[in-house]
């Protein structure tokens, strides 16, 4: 059974990546650049046209929700207020279209162009090639080859990615990294320090791009309202009032975010707050013109609110992120590029002579058109509002109809995956009969499969975990013939998931500000004592050797250690005996922890290795004795979970370490029940894990959305030299961590007995994988329909592709990975 399961397993695999590919086509665009309409030159004069300024400065601030430059409780941005109330500054929220991150989100930007959902993907990839637009048509090349421009560009090295090779866009530059979140200090000082060159040099060059990603940082670590975020946000309008001040009125400044954030500090989702950007348009030739006319209230404004009390983020005028691009086209001058899908501010059109206003509106409407397939022209009896609506209208079905969907691969992968679930299907009826672990896993996956047609029942899966672990307490509890032993344990359960699921906010729809973790937080002494019970709870727990104690003790000193210094860094408040402390172990380890900041911060990474190296050290000891015959193999298997466990805890964030202290108390009641009820069942045991996998991920603070993602524990021990593989590798496993915890679970009770390891370990092996392949398998056949069906569903991109995405994972990392090589190994070595 074994050959034919993992043969099932990788033809699974298989199919799953043959629909992505053509679910996740590449987009297509039009080559070229674009150029003025001869007819409109020859008619309207419009080449003769001038531009309205003679030089441009983007200052791109990552993550600048429209609140933190807008918003009277939230903003800091004095000197940006002082600029919208004179009318020399013009604001907008400008509405980022999902997903919210930055590489496709400044291909919007640049190109004008709609989203595809797999540059999300493609955010993280460290070769230029996957990410490139330099053969796309975008305002950059438009500058360079109508306006003669030099450009220079210091920031995210993003852009250089973009527009490769760098020498032919950008006359200088200077890229910084976009992903080691860890710093939000030096990685934009490292912008600053080009102000004052470039300002003394600005009769060199034309345009300035500048990309800050200092507040995005700071969002990931410490949330949307970060006592960080105050500094930020002056440090930012200090660096706008320095340019403007230095700069003529012929000069226009745009500062802009390329997405917002949610109140967590993530994004990639479509949140109202990740999707609405902040906008400002500054210059001292726009007080010459009326402002936009929403703008004649105060600023600061008050927070918009729904009906419901819920908050917008829509602060003035709302536009769309790309209308950026034909409104910098305009005012410049030159041609909109081939694939934009932007309209022209209309508050920026008393800017152009009067005569040609019309003749502009009119090359963004026959733009649109042509981009559209339409064969409609220019009708010059329509008004320039009779334009602008239908323009609306086009750029609506436009953005809707982005993507082109690859049947010849989406209807093979469908039906191969449909085949070999078929298969896993008669081979869980031949081996588990119609057992009661039978029918459960089919009624879990059936409720599971259905809700993947539903985009609020992804959005809010954690609810439906949520049903199915108090669903099988109650059974236990109410048809098994259960012992004193057993109700107790139950009970117990009852409250330890009860406490599980309050700590931390789930779903996408909901927030609650009284959540454990959130109480935990604003009591720190009360978090570190749980945080020691926690790793003391996990050292003890299984101990056979006063050698393996000793050496997790060391462990979960060095953890502790590093999660105190994490924590005094990022400046949250920790018991005085937890610096006393680190203060010792600094010493005992020779890593030199000060009182001050800068020693600190040095002493992360060390502290971080010193831990890995330890953990990596004592896992091959215990490899080497029990090849020796100096240990029991069932005591490796017991010692690598252990050190794995504490592991996933150094990974996870200091408020959701305490949860694993109650996964040490529910593993034993589970354990306790599942042997005396169930008689160590490994079909049960697997459909076990299975539950809890999922339940604890979602009660983590995760989602089926990307938003949730969490990078600020995947650069633990990486230097700013970080490699993408190494931190790629701690992102998958902390934001994985409660999963992977119960994904280890089943070890000691299928392979260890009594006596040792059990004789027939591959054949248990095997039982415990066909209830997870075919969970995988039909909840697979339901989502991958689901994504076909609803194909142009409102949500596509922002619910269900996300969910793809995360399912994909599921099958590779945690069911492959983890559940199969992982495991495998681990019985070579006993």
């Amino acid at each position: 059974m074994l050959g034919r399961l993992g043969a099932a397993l990788i033809l699974q695999l298989i199919a799953i990546f043959i629909f992505c590919l053509g679910f996740f086509p590449q987009k297509k665009v039009l080559k070229g650049q674009a150029e003025f309409n001869p007819e409109n030159l020859d008619r309207l004069g419009s080449n003769r046209e001038e531009p309205v300024f003679n030089k441009f400065i983007l200052v791109v601030v990552d993550a600048l929700r429209s609140d933190f430059i807008f918003d009277s409780h939230n903003s800091h941005f004095d000197f940006v207020h002082s600029k919208l109330n004179s009318g020399e500054a013009w604001g907008f929220t400008a509405f980022s279209s999902p997903p919210t991150v930055t590489l496709p989100r400044l291909k919007g930007i640049t190109t004008g162009s709609t989203p595809n959902f797999l540059d999300a993907l493609l955010n993280v990839a460290e070769d230029d090639q996957t990410s490139t637009i330099k053969e796309q048509d975008s305002w950059i090349n438009q500058f360079l080859t109508n306006g003669n421009q030099s450009i220079r560009f210091f920031g995210d090295d993003t852009w250089l990615k973009l527009f490769a090779p760098a020498n032919e866009t950008f006359q200088e530059w200077e890229g910084t990294n976009s992903f080691f979140v860890s710093d939000f200090t030096q990685v934009d000082l490292n912008v600053t320090r080009h102000i004052p060159t470039q300002l003394q040099e600005k009769d060199q060059w034309d345009t300035l791009i500048l990309h800050y990603l200092g507040l995005d940082h700071i969002g990931h670590k410490g949330g949307a309202y970060s006592h960080f975020m105050p500094e930020k946000h002056k440090e930012m309008d200090n660096v706008l009032k320095d340019l403007y001040e230095n700069v003529d009125p012929d000069t226009l400044i745009v500062v802009m975010g390329d997405h917002g954030m949610n109140d967590v500090g993530n994004h990639g989702g479509s949140s109202p707050g990740e999707t609405h950007a902040g906008l400002v348009f500054l210059s001292e030739k726009l007080s010459r013109f009326p402002k936009p006319h929403s703008q004649y209230e105060t600023i600061p404004l008050n927070t918009p609110v729904t009906a419901d009390g819920d908050k917008t983020f829509e602060y003035l005028t709302q536009v769309q992120q790309v209308d950026i691009v034909p409104t910098l086209a305009t005012l410049f001058n030159v041609p909109i590029p081939k694939n934009s899908v932007g309209i022209l501010i209309k508050d920026f059109i008393p800017l152009l002579d009067k005569h040609l206003r019309e003749a502009k509106v009119g090359e963004n409407y026959q733009q649109l058109f042509t981009l559209s397939n339409s064969m409609e022209t220019v009708n010059v009896g329509l008004t320039v509002d009779e334009m602008y609506e239908k323009m609306r209208a086009v750029q609506e079905n436009l953005t809707r109809n982005a993507t082109d969907y690859n049947y010849r691969a989406l209807v093979p992968g469908y039906v191969i995956l449909v085949c070999v679930t078929a298969y896993c299907l008669i081979l869980a009826v031949q081996r588990m009969r119609l057992s009661g672990a039978f029918v459960a896993l089919l009624g879990i996956s059936f409720l599971t499969g259905i809700s993947m047609f539903g985009s609020s029942f992804v959005e809010e899966e954690h609810q439906l975990w949520w049903w199915v672990i108090t669903g099988s307490i109650l059974f236990t509890l109410a048809f098994r013939q259960s012992s004193w032993h057993t109700t107790s344990s139950c009970i117990t359960l009852s409250l330890a998931v009860r406490l599980i699921r309050g700590w931390n906010n789930t779903g996408q729809k909901t927030t609650y500000t009284y959540v454990i973790g959130n109480i935990l937080a604003a009591h720190p002494t009360i978090k570190w004592n749980l945080n020691v019970l926690a790793f003391l709870a996990v050292c003890q727990s299984n101990t056979e050797s006063l050698m393996s104690f000793c050496g997790h003790i060391v462990l979960i000193v060095v953890a502790l250690a590093y999660k105190i210094n994490w924590a005094l860094v990022n400046k949250e408040n920790v018991p005085v005996y937890a610096f006393q402390f680190l203060q010792i172990i600094g010493r005992l380890i020779k890593v030199n922890v000060g009182e001050d900041i800068e020693n600190l911060e040095e002493a992360l990474i060390p502290l971080a290795r010193v831990f890995y190296r330890l953990v990596l050290s004592f896992t091959v000891v215990k490899i080497v004795l029990a090849k020796i015959r100096l240990q029991p193999p069932h005591s490796l298997i017991k010692d690598i979970s252990k050190n794995f466990v504490v592991l996933l805890m150094f990974l996870s964030s200091t408020s959701n370490i305490p949860q694993f202290l109650i996964f040490e108390i529910m593993k034993v009641c589970i354990t306790q029940i599942i042997k005396d009820e169930y008689g160590s069942d490994i079909s049960i045991t697997a459909i076990v894990s299975l539950i809890l996998q999922n339940f604890t991920f979602f009660q983590f603070g995760r989602t089926n959305s990307i938003a949730t993602i969490d990078l600020s524990n995947a650069y633990h021990g990486i230097s700013e030299n970080y490699n993408i593989y190494a931190v790629g590798w701690l992102m998958v496993i902390s934001n994985f961590a409660p999963a992977l915890y119960w994904a280890i679970y089943p070890w000691n009770i299928t392979y260890v007995t009594p006596t040792g390891i059990c004789k027939a370990r591959w054949l248990r092996f095997a039982k415990g994988k066909l209830p997870i392949t075919l969970f995988n398998g039909l909840v697979g056949c339901c989502l991958l329909a689901a994504c076909v069906a609803l194909r142009y569903h409102l949500f596509i991109w922002s619910v269900f592709s996300p969910k793809l995405c995360y399912y994909v994972f599921w099958n590779l990392f945690m069911a492959s990975i983890i559940g199969w090589a992982l495991e495998a190994v681990l019985l070579l070595l006993v």
